[in-house]
């Protein structure tokens, strides 16, 4: 394709080349009119001395004319004429602008004095827009300005130093702006008339010259931008891994590579292809194809049709595949060429048939697993069922194609419930569900349905496929365990109210006979003798242990789960009033570490936990100057919290015996042995641990976390 269009830049250059010739003979036809009018002027110099200056003015032009005759560079034409318009001017300051972009910008091409450096270059180059200082409104009105004082034009711009006397002659041409020659002077007033009007001729004289030379420039930039695509066409043609063969529209050969020359056994360099006619290049090479008649048809039926192919696949004689691209070239309905592309495919042709036998593996699979898989259109008419799927519902798939799942299997609650589900393919997202389906004998099955939209390869949704599993059994199960829950719920509730009959019954008898052990004592305080003042006392603490333990049973029975464990619980708050209720004595004292956070959890639990965990150090304290220290961690999706004192301590081989309902290590009066069965039962509650770490004689760390 890069050739077609080389062709068609070919005859563009032919083109311009023809102009840049006519260009030419013009301005040898203006070179003769320079010729006479210097007859004329030598004739007039004879008669008349003011004719001095129209000599004068001639010298000048005929020393441009001269020092650009035969020159075709565009930066060495304007070099010579802004260093002879300068030295005519008598200044070191002239730049001579082209007009770049259609005349929207001026481009600084040549100057002299102070703007070249050593090597050659502009200074400070300079590009305006049209319109932008002098030399810009010069561009745009196409009018020349003599300016006498540049410090009273607002339109000035400063280039190199400020100067004050300003020359601007556009450079004009059938009509339009090619350039500018712009003269400048650190005096004021310094420019004349006649300065300008003789550089306005040289304008003029000039004109057709730079027109020519930026032609001449603008075509070399065009053939070597031509040359870098040209380049390109053919590295990237070369390095392709596919064999690529370009003919123009007589079957001649544009460009070709290694490639292609490989895969059709050529012994030549593709360069040395270039110009070789292909119209028996296809019966030549068809021997190294499997079907050789076929081949040479094929092409002859493409070149015939000129309709784009792709990816058309080849088998070789040697059992290899190549994949075929042909793609006809045309301008405004007419063929330029043919580009033939050629890929090795034996991978690709193996892969399939590999994908192929995959497919036919695993619909076998599918069709014999034990998950029932169904697939139905956008319209949910069954498409497939598998061996599984006819032996959960009874109907062989046979009877289910065409038909709708839904109008089968559900009845009208059961549709409302599945159309949501169906809406949500429609966006594209899965969702597994459950449904009440009636197999073919009108049982109700319970089934557990993945389901997902069914795309084909262009990414347009088909339909859904839905993996059943009945889990009917599973289901009955379930609803026992809710029977079974429902109930034991009940007796939890009737045991926590039998509790507190118990309690109420126990006690008040237990009340009455601490009552009267009080009153006999009391009574009789002198006549009883130590022993039996003893056994009173020894009474008394039974009493007094008997009403602990009924306490400690009612209040392990109450730890249950009840609707307020979603409750937000300030500990801070909580811990802080638990201390002012409890009695604690002068010698201990209580530290929180840290503000403590906020948890979710039932507060009245969540203070039975700190209760009698801070309760328990309390009553096992055995230091002058007790301590006991709260302090909590944060973790990513808990809290441990840590309770220490500097009690007694406790034996490693009693951690797990603490925490049973009245057990106690130590027979302390107001000890039931039921506290810390309480902390672990709420714990129990809300999935939470506990832990000790203890030293005997030291003292005791409760640990245990809290759900954030």
């Amino acid at each position: 394709m890069g050739d077609v269009q080389q062709n068609s830049i070919k005859i563009k250059l032919e083109e311009e080349k023809k102009k840049t010739a006519s260009l030419r003979a013009s301005l040898d036809q203006k070179t003769l009119e320079i010729q006479l009018l210097k007859q004329k002027i030598e004739q007039l110099s004879s008669k008349d001395a003011v004719s001095k200056k129209l000599q004068n003015k001639y010298t000048l032009i005929d020393e441009i004319v001269n020092s650009i005759f035969g020159k075709d560079n565009l930066y060495q034409i304007s070099w010579e004429i802004a260093n002879i318009i300068a030295k005519f001017l008598n200044t070191d300051d002239c730049v001579i602008y082209a007009t770049i972009d259609s005349g929207k910008y001026l481009e600084q091409i040549a100057a002299s004095g102070d703007k070249i450096s050593t090597k050659g270059d502009i200074l400070n180059k300079l590009n305006l827009a049209e319109g932008e200082g002098v030399v810009g409104t010069v561009a745009k009105t196409g009018k020349s300005e003599l300016i006498h004082d540049t410090s009273l034009d607002a339109r000035y711009v400063e280039d190199l130093e400020t100067r004050y006397s300003e020359l601007t002659v556009p450079i004009i041409i059938d009509g339009k702006i090619i350039g500018v020659i712009d003269s400048e002077h650190s005096e004021k007033n310094h420019f004349t008339k006649t300065q300008l009007s003789t550089v306005e001729s040289i304008g003029n004289i000039i004109a057709l010259k730079l027109k020519n030379a930026i032609s001449l420039r603008d075509q070399s930039v065009f053939e070597r931008q031509l040359l870098k695509s040209q380049t390109r066409l053919y590295s990237l043609i070369s390095s392709l891994e596919a064999g690529v063969l370009l003919e123009d529209e007589n079957r001649n050969i544009v460009i070709t590579n290694e490639k292609f020359c490989g895969l059709f056994e050529i012994p030549v360099d593709p360069v040395n292809l270039i110009g070789q006619n292909c119209s028996n290049a296809a019966a030549q090479s068809k021997q190294l194809f499997n079907n050789p008649d076929e081949f040479v048809h094929r092409i002859d039926v493409l070149l015939k049709d000129r309709k784009k192919v792709l990816s058309e696949e080849i088998q070789m004689a040697n059992g290899a595949f190549l994949e075929r691209d042909y793609i006809p070239i045309y301008n405004n309905d007419e063929c330029l060429g043919h580009l033939w592309s050629y890929r090795d495919a034996t991978l690709k042709h193996n892969y399939q048939q590999s994908l192929e036998f995959q497919k036919q593996k695993y619909s076998n699979i599918i069709s014999n697993m034990n998950l029932g898989l169904i697939e139905v259109d956008n319209n949910d008419a069954i498409l497939m069922a598998n061996k599984s799927f006819s032996e959960m519902s009874g109907y062989q798939e046979g009877e289910l194609l065409g038909k709708k799942g839904s109008d089968v299997f559900l009845d009208d609650q059961q549709k409302k419930n599945l159309k949501s589900q169906m809406d949500k393919r429609v966006k594209g997202e899965s969702g597994i569900y459950e449904i009440i389906a009636k197999n073919k004998l009108g049982q109700d099955r319970y089934w557990l349905v993945s389901g997902a939209p069914n795309y084909n390869l262009k990414g347009d949704m088909i339909g859904s496929i839905g993996i059943h599993l009945d889990v009917t059994e599973q289901k009955k199960l379930e609803i026992q365990k809710e029977t079974l829950l429902k109930r034991l719920k009940t007796s939890n509730e009737e045991l926590e109210e039998y509790a507190h009959i118990v309690s109420h019954d126990l006690k008040s008898p237990l009340r009455n006979v601490s009552a009267l052990t009080s009153w006999i004592k009391s009574d009789n305080i002198d006549r009883l003798k130590p022993d039996s003042l003893e056994h009173f006392e020894h009474l008394e603490l039974t009493l007094e242990k008997m009403e602990s333990l009924i306490s400690g049973i009612l209040e392990f029975a109450s730890v249950t789960e009840n609707s307020k464990d979603d409750e937000k619980t300030n500990l801070q708050i909580l811990i802080q009033d638990l201390i002012t209720t409890l009695h604690i004595p002068e010698h201990i004292h209580i530290e929180i570490k840290k503000q403590m956070p906020v948890v979710v959890g039932d507060a009245i639990k969540l203070q039975q936990i700190f209760q009698n965990i801070i309760s328990n150090a309390i009553e096992y304290i055995d230091k002058p100057k007790g301590l006991i220290v709260i302090d909590f961690i944060e973790k990513k999706s808990e809290y441990e919290f840590s309770i220490s004192d500097n009690g007694v301590g406790i034996e490693e081989k009693y951690f797990q015996k603490i925490f049973k309902i009245f057990n106690s290590l130590h027979k302390k009066r107001k000890n039931s042995g039921v506290g810390l069965s309480i902390v672990k039962k709420v714990l129990d509650l809300y999935n939470c641990n506990i832990n000790i770490k203890s030293t005997v004689g030291e003292g005791t760390t409760f640990y245990f976390t809290l759900k954030k």
